[in-house]
């Protein structure tokens, strides 16, 4: 069966959020509230996302929640929401209202993380346009500029240097190999974590928005009737544990302001 696009949903979403008294909002970074560029450091957060994220967080019903792959430092300096949540490194930082933590299985797998850079960055500098970004907690290799005929072989020496040291795990998105602690935590683990922090706890109606392969174990994470993940795709991906489907980052920011007002 098809997804239904997310406008959709909105009254029945604005109906559970009034019944309840609260709503939780999460988003993605990258690809969500923000196009995907070649670079990852010009990803910069448009002006109406920010006004949409405010007027949400502005709401005294309303949590807001960033989950993304970049570090904690990033994301926040990005996204600076008022009394919001924030996870990097896909949930392993997070901090908020009374919360700040770093999942102890990063913090071990730091020395791991250290020598995978070095040795990333002596391999892949023959490759030009691959790009290592070190996000503390983790890594990323970036192949997007790379030229279409080594695009392979950075993935294949990011793929070969992460699999091979113990304490790393490494996963895939969209043009990118992570390289992260071996541990069993996602974004849908730091949101389920978020929200049983909050005074009302994983009650309540829940939204996470996300594009990417890693934003599925939150989808799935909110699975349950009251939650509600959101793809943002062109068109709705196969096999997604989301519910509904949005077609852009701009797509996003009007959903928001729907939802915000």
């Amino acid at each position: 069966m098809s997804l239904p696009h997310a406008l959709e949903m909105l009254p029945r979403l604005r109906a559970d959020r009034d019944e309840a008294g609260h709503i939780f909002v999460g988003l993605d970074y990258d690809g969500t509230l923000t196009p995907i560029v070649s670079r990852p450091e010009a990803a910069h957060l448009p002006a109406d996302a920010l006004t949409a994220l405010a007027a949400l967080a502005g709401r005294s019903d309303t949590v807001v929640a960033v989950l993304s792959g970049r570090s904690l430092a990033d994301v926040r300096a990005r996204v600076p929401v008022a009394g919001g949540y924030y996870a990097g490194n896909h949930g392993l930082e997070i901090f908020g209202p009374g919360l700040e933590r770093l999942h102890p299985g990063a913090a071990a797998a730091l020395p791991a993380l250290r020598a995978a850079a070095a040795e990333l960055n002596r391999e892949l500098a023959t490759l030009p346009g691959a790009q290592v970004e070190d996000k503390g907690a983790s890594l990323s290799v970036h192949y997007r500029n790379a030229a279409p005929e080594a695009q392979l072989a950075v993935r294949d020496v990011a793929l070969r240097i992460g699999r091979g040291r113990p304490g790393i795990r490494c996963t895939e998105g969209k043009m990118v190999v992570e390289l992260r602690p071996d541990v069993d935590w996602h974004k849908g683990a730091a949101l389920r974590f978020i929200r049983a922090a909050l005074p009302y706890g994983e009650s309540g109606p829940a939204v996470f928005i996300g594009d990417d392969r890693t934003d599925e174990d939150a989808f799935r994470e909110l699975g349950g009737k009251s939650g509600y993940g959101i793809v943002v795709a062109e068109a709705p991906p196969p096999g997604t544990a989301a519910r509904a489907w949005l077609r852009s980052s701009a797509e996003v920011v009007d959903w928001l302001n729907r939802l915000a007002g």
